[in-house]
């Protein structure tokens, strides 16, 4: 059976590969041609929401490509040799599965796992696991040190590896059970922790520098995240697929998501509210940053005239918000223009403002001015976060 190109591209959102319909009960279900379930695909049927009439078949639709595009790659992957009982019909079985967990991650953490996955797959996918023990095991950790990969890489790579022994124990691969035990008893090392951070004068001249070239939405993007002590997706955003969804701001099947928006700061320029992405399923409750304690972050915002006021906050010259990486790959060439040390990354603001605070207040301010849920798993009841946050804020800026 073949597929139109829809299936990868998206190009027609009402192309609906699979689907099958209920005539007695009016409901749609996704059902795998023959050739794929006698190749031993695991998911025979997906019950589609919705019934005949109720508007939701480009919903509808969107679910039948995506789960065909994970049919034909797990499918790829078996005809490439990945027979089941090996790690990779395993790793297929954990990106593939319904209620594998990988599922219930964000769309770019997910990215992020298929990436780590494919280097697992790359290195054991014709590996039996009835055949793994301990000595394999070790000889997998001593091949990655032979080829110079980093303590990182290594840890990263058995993390990943241990998410799909997980699914293989929640599927019924009594084995796995044994390899998680194995696992557990190994001693891998640890990355050191990054010890990195950016100082306020190291900041103030990287800001000269980016507005002297123009770049303010490099300048504006330190401030804030330097400031307010927010993660980079908070404040530029980030872009994802965006797997048939509608509306917002979208370019080349992406959507851009997650950023500072217009709608988050008051007319007035005094206050920005911002639901933090990271945490928006423990911690719900938006932050109100008060702007009045950062008067130059409220100066450059004040530049922009009223009737430009509405989207991304965070813009290039033509109005649309950074792609991923180019506000980063500007910081670190300002870096190296300024012949600041090479090691500091974008990311270090956040670490640096953080740094900063560190000694002007009590741990459980510092927390909720960093956005994190807990100090210790006791303090979980603790409140009025944005208050904490922008005395923080109030006294890194001179305040007393």
């Amino acid at each position: 059976m073949g597929f139109d190109k829809s299936v990868w591209d998206d190009s027609d959102p009402s192309y609906a590969p699979c689907i099958k319909h209920r005539k007695d009960r009016g409901t749609y279900f996704w059902r795998p041609p023959k050739k794929y379930l006698d190749a031993g695909y695991a998911v025979k049927t997906y019950a589609l929401p919705g019934c005949k009439g109720d508007g939701l078949d480009y919903d509808r639709a969107r679910q039948c490509r995506a789960l065909t595009r994970e049919m034909l790659e797990w499918y790829d992957g078996e005809t490439n040799g990945r027979q089941p009982g090996t790690w990779g019909w395993l790793i297929a079985r954990y990106k593939h599965d319904q209620f594998s967990g990988i599922h219930e991650v964000r769309p770019t953490t997910r990215a992020d796992y298929l990436k780590a996955l494919a280097r697992v797959e790359n290195a054991i996918g014709n590996v039996l696991i009835e055949e793994t023990n301990y000595e394999r095991m070790m000889t997998w950790r001593r091949s990655m040190q032979e080829k110079g990969r980093s303590v990182h890489y290594i840890k990263k790579w058995f993390t990943h590896w241990g998410l799909v022994n997980s699914h293989g124990i929640k599927i019924g691969e009594l084995k796995c059970r044994e390899l998680k035990i194995i696992r557990e008893e190994m001693r891998l090392k640890n990355p050191a922790s990054r010890s990195t951070c950016i100082s306020r004068d190291q900041v103030n001249a990287v800001v000269a520098e980016a507005d002297k070239r123009g770049q303010c939405h490099v300048s504006l993007s330190v401030l804030i995240r330097f400031e307010f002590m927010l993660r980079g997706v908070d404040v530029v955003g980030q872009w994802e697929d965006a797997n048939g969804r509608e509306g917002g701001i979208q370019d080349g099947g992406k959507m851009w998501v997650d950023g500072l928006t217009w709608d988050m700061i008051s007319q007035d320029l005094s206050s920005l509210t911002k639901v933090i992405s990271k945490t928006r399923d423990s911690l719900p409750e938006p932050y109100v940053y008060d702007l009045r304690n950062t008067p130059d972050i409220q100066r450059r915002l004040s530049k922009v005239p009223k009737e430009r006021r509405r989207g991304p906050v965070i813009t290039l010259p033509n109005g649309r918000p950074p792609k991923n990486g180019v506000v980063t790959r500007a910081f670190k060439q300002i870096i190296r223009d300024l012949k600041l040390p090479e090691e500091l990354q974008i990311r270090d603001t956040r670490a640096g403002g953080i740094s900063e605070a560190k000694g002007m207040v009590d741990p459980y301010s510092l927390r909720d001015a960093a956005q994190h849920t807990q100090v210790t798993t006791t303090d979980r009841y603790a409140r009025n976060r944005s208050e904490t946050a922008n005395k923080v804020v109030f006294m890194r800026n001179g305040g007393t």
